[in-house]
């Protein structure tokens, strides 16, 4: 199991794009290579320099919940349409809110974390909060003024639900992806980066080691290992959190971060441990 897993760890597992026992294309649709000066190279091709690594898409962890939220916010009004049905029909009504926009919320959560983003707080999710934290705001009205005014607030989670999933389907167009390089850590010296990277680390450690701050987002130098091999990844982390494929398409409207991505880090990095290639017989 645990070869299955590294030759999967760079491609991406092929279950994930219904590939059965295909392995992935070195490009997807979408996916660019890195200029010259990167040193790229896919898994297939050679055991040196900086190689894509293919994360989980998003929308395993999202769209199942997402659908549910859909429906419990739907049935939201039930209680009170339909009153004297329930035992507390307002406590019901409230629980359905709830649970819709918890199945919102806590699977974005759970999966930027899972991706060891470094940017964090609820506000910074894909979610419309001003027309949510509006509709919270007038919800309690209706009880105290006119119960017709709980119908505008219900209106208004709808358009954030709506805009909501928009944030998150445009987020989801750039696939989860990082470039990794395999080193030797005494090997990595941040000085190598100039003055616009702001520095956390001066040697190579787990987590992050720069950052480059962006207006839509930044990009990342972190340390990550698996067993006892060690590697720099650089990512591009959106400004709502979650790890986007720095050299895809869409990323090419993104001028100032084109520029930077002009200049890898200047460190050759070590030969890849064969576990992680593609050989020709795998094919």
């Amino acid at each position: 199991m645990d070869a299955l897993r590294d030759s999967h760890w760079l491609l991406g597992n092929p279950i994930w794009w219904g590939l059965e026992d295909k392995l992935p294309p070195d490009l997807r649709n979408g996916e660019l290579e890195p200029p010259k000066s990167w040193n790229y190279s896919s898994p297939r091709e050679d055991d040196k320099g900086w190689k894509r690594q293919r994360l989980k898409p998003l929308a395993y962890a999202l769209l199942k919940p997402i659908s549910w939220s859909l429906f419990f916010l739907i049935i939201v009004p039930v209680p009170l349409v339909f009153n004297g049905q329930t035992p507390n029909d307002q406590l019901f009504a409230l629980l359905f809110f709830i649970v819709s926009w918890s199945l919102v919320i806590y699977p974005l959560e759970n999966s930027r974390i899972n991706q060891l983003s470094s940017i964090t707080g609820f506000f910074s999710l894909p979610i419309d909060w001003i027309p949510l934290l509006i509709g919270l705001f007038i919800f309690p009205v209706h009880i105290l003024i006119d119960p017709r005014i709980g119908w505008i607030s219900y209106v208004i989670f709808w358009i954030a639900m709506f805009r909501t999933i928009k944030n998150i389907q445009l987020m989801m167009n750039v696939p989860p992806a990082r470039f990794l390089l395999p080193i030797l850590t005494e090997e990595w010296d941040s000085s190598v980066l100039d003055n616009q990277w702001s520095i956390k680390s001066k040697k190579w450690k787990k987590g992050l080691i720069a950052n480059y701050i962006l207006n839509t987002g930044q990009l990342t130098i972190s340390g990550i290992s698996r067993g006892k091999d060690k590697f720099l990844s650089i990512s591009f982390l959106h400004k709502s959190g979650f790890l986007n494929d720095p050299f895809f398409e869409m990323n090419l409207d993104d001028k100032e971060l084109t520029k930077i991505l002009q200049k890898p880090p200047k460190i050759e990095g070590i030969k890849w441990p064969e576990k992680f290639l593609v050989s020709s017989e795998e094919e």
